[in-house]
């Protein structure tokens, strides 16, 4: 390991006042770091040591703060007139160094350990959900009336809300101050569980058996034309004195607070100019 990562990380990991409380200083502490040590070193040769980690990775992954990431060279990419603001991109090894530093190798493995310990939640909920959604779909193809309640239309309550749906998320569609399309949100409250199931289309789920919860929120990626239903045609929005139209992206986030029975859905927004199919007609542009 320590062949990859370079001198100066290789003085940060073997510091002992990089390891804070969690320093070895005895048997059984020496056994514990022995068997954390995989998940400590899968963490450090991850990516390549000069491999460039962007800055929603490095917080996550390294479990870091903007102001941890102040102090470290970066590089910039992307970026442009309409695209947002540049990336910027850091070392692995700088971000390593720096995690180490502040947590402490022992804090660093502590944070992975609970972090496996969530995503292994996590993926048993999602086991869980698919499960249910297979028993969903074998009753809904086997009982007498399945076929009908699968390809039933929406209710005029389901419809309408579909509709005002859609067109608020027309009203926050926009710019940021770059010039790239922000990111858009609505809530609506009042909306019960057989109505959140149908709109994602499982209305007979009504239990929400085959959805996964984190937390308090029921989470879901799903087809913009299938949320609103709708073709991709009514998806757009022209901004006609920007000379552009944005679309909404092929999928959004929904998500649906069952105890205060909060709904709420955002998503993004891609570009187009469109000036040159006013000027000259052309679908080639």
């Amino acid at each position: 390991m320590n062949d990859l990562l370079g001198h100066e990380l290789r003085k940060a990991l073997s510091d002992p006042s990089n390891y804070g409380s969690g320093s070895r200083k005895n048997e059984q502490a020496g056994a514990a770091a022995s068997s954390t040590g995989d998940l400590f070193d899968d963490w450090v040769n991850e990516v390549e040591p000069h491999g460039m980690v962007s800055t929603k990775e490095a917080k996550k992954e390294y479990f870091l703060t903007t102001a941890d990431l102040a102090t470290l060279s970066y590089e910039s990419y992307g970026g442009g007139i309409g695209c947002g603001p540049p990336t910027k991109c850091y070392l692995h090894k700088d971000l390593v160094k720096t995690s180490v530093r502040k947590h402490g190798r022992a804090g660093v493995v502590k944070k992975l350990e609970a972090r496996n310990k969530r995503e292994e939640k996590k993926r048993m909920k999602e086991e869980q959900a698919e499960q249910a959604r297979k028993r969903l779909k074998t009753i809904t193809n086997t009982t007498a009336d399945g076929a009908a309640a699968a390809t039933a239309s929406d209710t005029q309550e389901v419809k309408r809300l579909r509709e005002g749906l859609l067109k608020m998320a027309k009203q926050n569609m926009g710019f940021e101050t770059s010039g790239a399309p922000k990111n858009w949100k609505i809530e609506v409250p009042g909306i019960s569980k057989a109505t959140f199931a149908a709109l994602v289309g499982r209305p007979t789920d009504v239990d929400l058996e085959s959805f996964v919860k984190n937390g308090a929120y029921y989470k879901e990626k799903y087809e913009a034309s299938k949320l609103f239903r709708t073709d991709e045609a009514q998806l757009t929005k022209d901004f006609n004195r920007e000379c552009v139209t944005q679309n909404i992206g092929p999928y959004v986030s929904v998500r649906y607070k069952p105890s205060t029975m909060e709904l709420s859905i955002s998503g993004y927004a891609e570009m187009y100019a469109t000036m040159a199919y006013r000027l000259f007609g052309s679908s080639d542009f």
